[in-house]
């Protein structure tokens, strides 16, 4: 796991829209997404929840955007975490679950209180 959290914070993540040229026909950049989001690349996978949850330039789709962000979770990004927790709250293509949504949060809230203290530790040790 802490492998996991360490990839995810060695390339901070971006807007959704950082790099992708609002004038590029949409199939090919969610494509790229997909492709970058295969090869691992939790960013791509946060991003893509992101399009599919916001609708932005594609049609919205709340199961599809739940299955990015539970992949971009597993890989612990708690940004992920916490909007697959809003979706619970909400009901917003899921059933409305408080305790999924407890749980989403509480998981984010570990990882997030694990890197400030290892914030700590490496600033120290620095």
């Amino acid at each position: 796991m802490l492998q996991k959290i360490r990839r995810f914070f060695a390339d901070p993540p971006q807007p959704a829209d950082a790099d992708v040229p609002q004038a590029l026909p949409l199939e090919p950049v969610i494509a790229q997404l997909e492709r970058e989001a295969a090869e691992g690349n939790i960013d791509a996978m946060f991003r893509l929840g992101s399009m599919f949850i916001s609708g932005d330039r594609v049609e919205r789709d709340p199961a599809h955007a739940k299955e990015w962000f539970e992949k971009a979770a597993a890989e612990g990004n708690t940004a992920a975490m916490r909007r697959l927790a809003g979706m619970y709250a909400a009901g917003d293509g899921v059933e409305k679950d408080p305790a999924k949504e407890k749980e989403w949060l509480k998981k984010a809230e570990e990882i997030e209180i694990m890197l400030k203290a290892m914030d700590l530790v490496w600033g120290v040790a620095e």
